[in-house]
């Protein structure tokens, strides 16, 4: 009889099979061999140029006292000033226990092609401080890890002691050493982020500076050739000429011309210089060729033949702009940062000394954009020229300035005419703000631009037309002619005369209806038109209402053209579809015995509001049976919709379920959710039955492995 295995003892033997496999593993690992030490890449060399990028990476760490600091800070600021002029870029990198320090921000690549770049530049660095005592450290993994390669030509960096911590100390598991020794790991790390500037094409130039300072550590992260790879100082108080050396060295012996460009001549300009990139420079005494093109930060660079003599330099104009005179010269040039004399020549400047055969020459060229002029016109419709406008513009500084007819900044002194000179170039927007006199206000508004290749720009025509109706009259009265009545209603109920400031009509000179002998309204308690929006008459000839107990809301006819009918024997509307006439010919009875239409639950009123009374008093119903909306007529029907369209009257007499053509709007009948939601919820009571009895049978529910 075979006996089973207990599970436990299928369990043992896998547990012992996973240790025993542990075990090897681990005994594997403890007879590796060590992973071997990164191996330092050659120092990439530099190009032979002016105009390099360079990062300057400064120890701050407790090792150094204060005095240090300020010498590490007075170093970096002896880098931008001795490039200053030069197509070259600085930046600034501070570590510590961390990289960046986690006290200062990293100042990023700057240009030092100007004065005031390099007094910014200099400014941030001397805002440098010190870091707290415990992130002393020093990272030189960090350090150099911190520089991106591909932004970097030259890297210098500045130590005086041993790497004593790597990556972000505290953040990794073994990685709490957090500056208190130097361990392999710290150097390894260290190889390796100088191995990938070097990669990128960084040059990585190393300064060590102090007798405690270990040579061979300098070495692993820059190279093995000291003066060139690396370098000893013997304190901080030396650092600033060596760094300064180092940074300089490739633009010894060259011209070095900046351009500026200037856009605040002439009003509305911006008032900041920036750099004149894409211009041509050409110098005769270039060996690099003799034409070159200023860079983004408006600056070129050319090696000097030798012996140095004479040096010049002339641009080639660009349209639009002009050479700005400083203190009556073309350029304002330096050597080696001490001010040399220059004199003008066409488009350029040249020389008027000798200059050092290694020495750094730099030359500032200022052009500034010629200003523009903006002209138009005020005329009428007919195109002639209206006096007494005004304006405002608004330049591209969105500063607006008002321009009168003939004022101050008028400079065309033709009526109508303007012209507004010695504009800097941008968008200027015009818009008028008073119009001549007896003429309406324009409110186009337009928008041109002056630039370098339109400098004189002409704004379109703008246009004024005659003032008419309430703003022709100075008093506001309805018609211009003075014997003129606007209403012929004793009552003065006449909607047409209501209002003092409407405009009778589109002829100053016409009386309230065409027909001068046609009265307003022949029942002086009837109301001109069922329309507020109609006029007096359509027709000069047909009276508004012959019969005075006609309702005066009738649709007379749906051709708007047509006449209100005197016969009393016609009949209002034969149209069963409720319209009183589709026949354009047919008259609107007045009899007051006629019926108002065939069909009994024709519509008879166009009223808006829906009322069929013609009642001044506005009461909805004459009917004493308490109906609202009928007509005086006791014939006739008031209810706006058909009974066979489902139609209801509302209290204020509109028919709330017809639309103004007689047809249904869709809300006949509602949708049946309430039978939809008794279903879904019946379902789910359903769906939530089913699973609550099952549950409960799956937990009842024992089952026995026999052993």
């Amino acid at each position: 009889m075979s006996l089973k295995r207990h599970p436990l003892t299928k369990h043992g033997a896998a547990i012992l099979a996973s240790s025993v496999l542990a075990s090897f593993a681990f005994l594997g690992a403890a007879v590796s061999p060590a992973q071997a030490a990164p191996e330092p890449q050659p120092n990439p060399s530099l190009a032979d140029k002016c105009g390099l990028d360079i990062g300057v990476v400064l120890d701050l760490s407790n090792s150094l006292s204060d005095r240090d600091v300020d010498d590490s800070k007075a170093a970096a600021k002896a880098v931008t000033e001795g490039l200053a002029g030069t197509p070259s870029r600085v930046s600034v990198n501070t570590f510590a226990t961390f990289g960046p320090d986690g006290t200062n921000d990293p100042i990023a690549s700057t240009s030092v092609a100007t004065s005031d770049s390099v007094g910014e530049l200099n400014d941030r660095i001397d805002a440098l401080r010190r870091v707290p005592q415990d992130a002393g450290g020093t990272n030189w993994d960090r350090g150099l890890g911190q520089l991106d390669g591909t932004s970097h030509d030259l890297v210098l960096f500045v130590t005086d002691g041993k790497p004593t911590a790597y990556g972000v100390p505290g953040s990794e598991r073994g990685n709490t050493d957090r500056g208190t020794r130097t361990d392999q790991i710290d150097i390894d790390k260290a190889i390796d982020s100088a191995n990938a500037l070097k990669s990128e094409g960084t040059k990585v130039v190393g300064l060590g500076v102090g007798s405690e300072i270990n040579e061979d550590n300098i070495k692993l992260v820059s190279g093995q050739t000291a003066g060139d790879d690396y370098y000893v100082i013997s304190d901080y108080s030396a650092l600033t000429k060596q760094l300064r050396e180092i940074a300089t060295k490739s633009c010894r012996g060259t011209l070095n011309v900046t351009k500026l460009i200037d856009p605040g001549v002439g009003d509305h300009g911006e008032t900041k210089k920036h750099p004149g990139e894409g211009w041509a420079i050409s110098s005769p005494d270039a060996v690099d060729g003799a034409e070159k093109t200023t860079n983004a930060d408006g600056t070129v660079s050319f090696k000097l033949k030798t012996p140095v003599d004479g040096v010049q330099a002339t641009e080639k104009q660009q349209v639009g702009y002009r050479l700005q005179q400083q203190s009556g010269a073309n350029a304002v040039c330096t050597a080696d940062g001490r001010e040399v004399d220059a004199k003008n020549i066409a488009d350029g400047f040249q020389l008027t000394e000798t200059v050092g055969m290694d020495a750094i020459v730099t030359c500032q060229i200022i052009n500034e954009q010629i200003p523009g002029a903006l002209s138009w016109k005020k005329v009428d419709e007919d195109g002639k020229a209206l006096a007494g406008a005004e304006f405002i513009l608004t330049g591209p500084n969105g500063k607006d300035f008002v321009v009168t007819d003939n004022g101050d900044l008028d400079a065309d002194e033709a009526a109508g005419q303007f012209e507004v000179s010695d504009l800097a170039w941008g968008d200027y927007t015009i818009k008028e703000t008073s119009a001549p006199e007896g003429y309406a206000l324009s409110d186009e508004t337009q928008t041109v631009t002056i630039s370098g290749e339109k400098r004189d720009v002409t704004f379109s025509d703008i246009v004024n037309t005659k003032n008419t109706g309430a703003d022709a009259d100075p008093d506001g009265d309805a018609s211009a002619d003075p014997d003129a009545e606007a209403s012929t209603d004793p009552n003065g109920d006449d909607e047409a005369s209501q209002e003092s400031d409407a405009d009778t009509a589109a002829d100053p000179d016409a009386d309230t209806a065409a027909d001068p002998d046609a009265d307003t309204a022949a029942d002086p308690d009837a109301h001109t038109a069922a329309d507020p929006d109609a006029d007096t008459a359509a027709d000069p000839d047909a009276d508004a209402a012959s019969d005075p107990e006609a309702g005066s809301d009738a649709d007379t006819a749906s051709d708007p053209d047509a006449k209100a009918s005197t016969d009393p024997d016609a009949d209002t509307a034969a149209d069963p579809d409720g319209n009183v006439s589709t026949d354009p010919d047919a008259k609107a009875s007045t009899d007051p015995a006629a019926d108002t239409a065939a069909d009994p639950d024709a519509d008879t009123s166009t009223n808006p509001e829906g009322k069929a009374s013609t009642d001044p008093a506005g009461e909805a119903s004459t009917d004493p049976e308490g109906r609202e909306d009928v007509s005086t007529n006791p014939a006739a029907d008031s209810n706006a919709s058909s009974a066979s369209d489902g139609g209801t009257t509302s209290a204020d007499g509109s028919a709330s379920d017809s639309n103004a053509n007689g047809h249904g709007n869709g809300n006949d009948h509602l949708p049946r959710t309430g039978a939809a939601g008794v279903v879904t919820f019946g379902l789910l009571g359903v769906l939530l039955i089913g699973g609550g009895i099952a549950a409960v049978l799956v937990s009842r529910r024992r089952k026995t492995t026999p052993m």
